[in-house]
């Protein structure tokens, strides 16, 4: 039977009211290690997690504090102080199709959470209990909505009536595709507005719209075809709930071709999910058009502003979700495909160039495919997310003594003069014991099978830096540990 914790915020007791975020707080499951592993496509998981919706308060697109909704995955470990992690989830299909609901990508926070993290995965304003339009790649609610949980998360920590997990002061945070939007959002308005409760140890947005006025744009509204055509209507909605006084004279009709009104309106009411929506208007304008090339879903002078003006209200609300021209203090990794087909890893360029151009302490583009081996934007976000896992892994506080990720306290790893040194114990020698050493971009460098107790392995050739080394036998990940080579 799931145990259920609740938290009630009543006015008659709490004096300042905006100062508390946690509403509620309710167990939906507990999974093993082996049950993460198997959801993530064999990765072995350090710890098992606890899974709990939250309810908390945070602000709609007016400003005013409404109910929202979000995902809260703890590691199952009460003797360990963790980090603290926003995880920004990628477009879904519709309202339910949220972390809370343990849909819309609601693994990859389970997976952060299973390698060490308390992770709060919201659901975004206007998705799961949030109520009205989802103000889709909005930058300002993305940013209040992750660290209004972030809050919530810290409330619950301070609960005494609640011990399933302690915090520590780091703060992670990533996302992918919108969530790498949302990320590099939230990290903005932490690092600007929220410098005196949160500070950043690390980010990795992942193949996120960054330069959603100019990269997108291009991307999208030229003449090459583009598979997720309902994006843009879903954009559309949004900013017109976002912005109601800069877009108050532009309605669908003056936007859309006549066409493609009627099914927008249909995903507006909740009719039918994004998905939906993107099958009916790829065939309307295979009908049409004969090919699936977004703008021609727009009437000829609004494409024509959008590309050409930039006073023009869309194309201001547009620049004003762009996440990318500031300097962000904490190491920051923008992982990207070449090959991703629905947002192009120009915007990792470009943001990593205009960010280091600012003063940015360390941002990095980091490329996840290869001129041999392009991937698609679901392609990528296995090798990207390994890679964000590995590169906050560098920065990691569990156990002040040695930093171990997973730990089997009988198994030593240790680096010296060139060389990596294992000490297994006798219960596992003799056993399958696999290593492998993985750089600070997730990237796996060197791999071995282990058969006996004590063994050394030159990796002289490995670059000076910082790496990950994992050791695993057929069960399970049982050591995790940071080297710095020198």
């Amino acid at each position: 039977m799931k145990r259920l914790f609740t938290l009630f915020i009543f006015l008659a007791f709490v004096l300042n009211i905006n100062a508390q975020k946690l509403v509620n707080v309710t167990l939906i499951t507990s999974l093993s290690k082996l049950d993460i592993s198997a959801l993530a496509g064999g990765l072995p998981a350090a710890y098992a997690v606890d899974l709990y919706k939250v309810q908390y308060m945070t602000a709609d697109v007016n400003g005013d504090d409404h109910l929202a909704s979000g995902l809260l995955c703890v590691p199952n470990d009460g003797s360990t102080a963790f980090p603290l992690a926003a995880y920004q989830h990628g477009t879904v299909g519709g309202r339910n199709d949220v972390p809370s609901n343990l849909q819309g990508g609601f693994t990859l926070p389970l997976v952060f959470a299973a390698f060490g993290y308390v992770v709060c995965a919201a659901d975004f304003v206007g998705l799961g209990d949030s109520q009205g339009i989802h103000p889709y790649v909005h930058a300002k609610t993305e940013a209040s909505a992750a660290i209004d949980l972030l809050i919530a998360a810290r409330e619950l920590d301070a609960d005494d009536s609640f011990e399933d997990f302690t915090l520590n002061d780091q703060v992670f945070v990533t996302g992918y595709s919108q969530g790498g939007h949302a990320a590099m959002a939230a990290h903005r308005e932490l690092e600007t507005n929220y410098s005196s409760e949160f500070t950043v140890t690390a980010s990795a947005p992942m193949s996120g719209p960054y330069s959603i006025s100019d990269k997108m744009i291009d991307f999208t509204l030229g003449d090459d075809p583009y598979s997720t055509v309902a994006y843009l209507a879903w954009l559309t909605l949004g900013y017109q709930s976002a912005y109601p006084e800069l877009l108050k004279d532009l309605e669908l009709e003056d936007i859309f071709k006549p066409e493609y009104i009627a099914d927008i309106l249909e995903f507006k009411n909740e009719n039918i999910s994004l998905w939906d929506l993107n099958d009916r208007i790829t065939a309307t304008l295979n009908s049409t058009v004969g090919a699936v090339v977004p703008k021609n879903m727009l009437l000829p002078n609004i494409l024509e502003s959008i590309l050409t003006d930039p006073d023009h209200p869309l194309s201001i609300a547009l620049a004003d979700n762009d996440t990318f021209d500031w300097a962000p203090s904490a190491p920051t990794n923008l992982y990207y495909c070449v090959g991703d087909d629905q947002v192009t890893f120009e915007n990792a360029i470009l943001a990593s160039q205009v960010m280091n151009d600012n003063g940015a302490a360390a941002v990095n583009g980091i490329r996840i495919d290869t001129d041999n081996n392009l991937l698609d934007h679901g392609g990528c976000v296995s090798g990207a997310a390994t890679g964000a896992l590995f590169f906050f892994g560098s920065f990691q506080q569990l156990l002040s003594s040695n930093e171990n990720i997973a730990f089997d306290l009988n198994t030593r790893v240790y680096y010296s003069n060139g060389q990596v040194n294992v000490d297994i114990p006798l219960e596992r020698a003799g056993q399958f014991n696999q290593m492998s050493i993985y750089s600070q971009t997730g990237q796996m460098v060197w791999q071995r099978n282990i058969s006996k107790g004590q063994s050394s392995f030159d990796i002289s050739h490995l670059p000076m830096g910082m790496f990950v080394v994992t050791l695993r036998d057929d069960r399970e990940l049982y050591k995790t540990v940071k080297m710095v080579k020198f």
